[in-house]
């Protein structure tokens, strides 16, 4: 018992305490100790409040100006430990009202901005940091069931999230269980809630993006776990149910083996029509393609048309096409591989659609368009409802990656950074073609005037001759130039699963004195082009005089090359 006295008798009565017979145990001896201290620390501050008291009512009676405004940021208790050099009991008592108060402010934060991009599920105009998208990442992930921490989860299932190694599962970020159900792309399941949650992001996200760049009609998207061509392939063996009686497929014909091979991977027969030759163009040859329709009709499952592709091949007529698919109750499937970046690729599908033409659906490759690993694509609709019968088609479960990249991808670049990326594209392309047209000048070569092509350019090699056209080819790509092509011209057939091309690599049978194709892609650089170009005229000037025996004139000047530091040293002259 303590006697109610002033306040320096109960200090004294903690800090003397009577005098009792020791007790031997340390766990004893550590409680009391512990239970001084408290008491010790609790009479300091009923002292404090006391005299803290007094102080006040001294303060009120003085003129306002002279009271102390330090009073209420220092309290008593800190000035006296200060003056005898006492340390802080704990680092609890060091947060103030205000620390607590930017901590509740941080936390509410971090949640608003993340509720607010699950409840909007659209891409932000500003790209977050990457902070923000590792909390975004690690919120998404502790909705899975194999990530929760309340509980350790017990799996009773054959498909439980588990990974044996944890390297792998720190690069999957802990989402492990895959998106969609059994028969259903975008299907939520119940164990891979936050998967689910990611896969709708994704899905929305590409709505969002196709509609930034213009295709404000499109309805539906489903971002696939499959490359360009298997999910063409998807899509054809969905529209089986609609056209049971189908055994072709009509294709105007585009020498990539990809769209061509899912063809063959449906099921379908193609039926290959080849491009006509306009100027430097080679275009739909919708003639050719009615009077296929016209003698098949109903054995027609679709007809597969291309958007984007290497010139001097040009973007197939889809206004043409999709009226004739349109006015024969046939589907029409578009190729738009990386025909999103592409204002005129884009300006035909809206066009299509816009006159009353048909396109069933076009496809368009992630990692072309976006920027992230190749694994996935995004399939378009404009119908919500097609969308969703494609989704159903899709058998068993998949991976939750390509969606996952994606996803990111945009929240790191927002809708500005997005449009920033297509408009530097388009920038680059038109200096890559002035760029291109003069270097072709100089060395007497031509460029092929493809105009609606905005994304590939076709230079023609007549000054090499066709047995060195590869090899030049293969020099460039040691050099680093990749993504150059040299197509030199062949009469010989080629065969791609049974079916056989005459000059393939060119989209057509005619003849040509063979052609260096470039392309500019979403996410070059002007460092880059400007190294592209000092690349090419130095490798060109050096194949030139090794395998040709001639020198070449650039800018007014020969290019001589004594050594391979000579020729390290010649600078872009354009």
């Amino acid at each position: 018992f303590i006697p109610a006295a002033s306040p320096s008798t109960r200090m004294l009565a903690f800090s003397e305490p009577p005098k009792r017979k020791k007790n031997s145990n340390p766990l004893v001896q550590a409680a009391v100790g512990e239970a001084i201290r408290r008491a010790r620390s609790w009479t300091e501050r009923v002292t404090a409040v006391e005299e803290e008291g007094k102080e006040t009512r001294k303060d009120d009676s003085l003129p306002s100006g002279r009271k102390t405004s330090s009073r209420k940021a220092n309290s008593l208790v800190e000035r006296r430990r200060e003056k005898s050099g006492e340390e802080k009991m704990s680092m609890t008592e060091g947060f103030t009202k205000a620390h607590n108060e930017y901590s509740r402010i941080a936390t509410k934060s971090t949640s608003l901005l993340l509720n607010e991009l699950w409840t909007k599920k659209t891409i932000p105009d500003e790209g977050w940091t990457e902070h923000s998208i590792e909390l975004f990442l690690q919120w998404i992930a502790s909705h899975d069931s194999n990530n929760r921490i309340d509980m350790i989860p017990l799996g009773a299932g054959e498909r439980e999230g588990r990974v044996a190694s944890s390297m792998v599962r720190r690069l999957h970020c802990g989402l492990t269980h895959g998106i969609g159900r059994s028969g259903n792309l975008c299907e939520v399941q119940p164990k891979a809630l936050g998967s689910s949650m990611l896969n709708c992001l994704a899905n929305e996200f590409a709505l969002h993006a196709l509609k930034t760049i213009g295709l404000h009609s499109v309805k539906g998207a489903v971002v696939v776990p499959l490359c360009t061509g298997m999910s063409m392939m998807m899509c054809m063996s969905h529209l089986r149910r609609t056209r049971p009686r189908a055994r072709y497929v009509i294709w105007s014909r585009v020498d990539q083996k990809s769209a061509f091979k899912a063809i063959l991977a449906a099921g379908y027969e193609p039926i290959i029509v080849d491009p006509l030759r306009e100027g430097d163009s080679l275009v739909t040859d919708v003639p050719e393609i009615r009077r296929m329709i016209e003698k098949h009709e109903d054995e027609v499952l679709c007809v597969v048309t291309t958007t984007s592709s290497f010139a001097p091949r040009a973007p197939d007529d889809l206004v043409a096409i999709g009226s004739l698919c349109s006015a024969h109750s046939i589907p029409h499937l578009v190729n738009n591989a990386y025909g999103l970046q592409s204002a005129e690729c884009t300006r035909r599908i809206l066009e299509c659609r816009s006159s009353g033409g048909r396109i069933d659906a076009f496809v368009q490759s992630l990692d072309k368009n976006f920027q992230v690993p190749v694994g996935g694509a995004l399939v378009a609709f404009f119908k919500q409802s097609h969308a969703n019968s494609f989704a159903q088609f899709y058998p068993g479960r998949a991976s939750c990656v390509p969606a996952r990249d994606f996803v990111l991808t945009l929240l790191g670049q927002g809708t500005r950074g997005l449009q920033a990326e297509f408009d530097r594209q388009m920038r680059l392309f038109e200096r890559m073609r002035r760029k291109l047209r003069t270097f072709a000048e100089e060395i007497g070569e031509t460029v092929y005037e493809v105009e609606e092509n905005l994304i590939s350019l076709a230079m023609t090699l007549c000054t090499i001759p066709a047995s060195k056209q590869t090899l030049f080819g293969a020099v460039l790509f040691s050099r680093g130039i990749t993504g150059a092509r040299v197509v030199s011209s062949t009469s010989k057939k080629t065969t791609v699963e049974g079916h056989e091309f005459i000059n393939f690599g060119s989209h057509s049978i005619d003849q040509h004195a063979g052609y260096l194709t470039i392309a500019c892609g979403v996410g070059m650089g002007e460092e880059e082009l400007e190294e592209l170009f000092a690349r090419l005229v130095s490798t060109y000037a050096r194949f030139l005089r090794k395998n040709v025996g001639r020198e070449v004139r650039v800018s007014g000047r020969n290019v001589n090359f004594e050594s391979e530091e000579d020729e390290e040293a010649l600078t872009d002259p354009y």
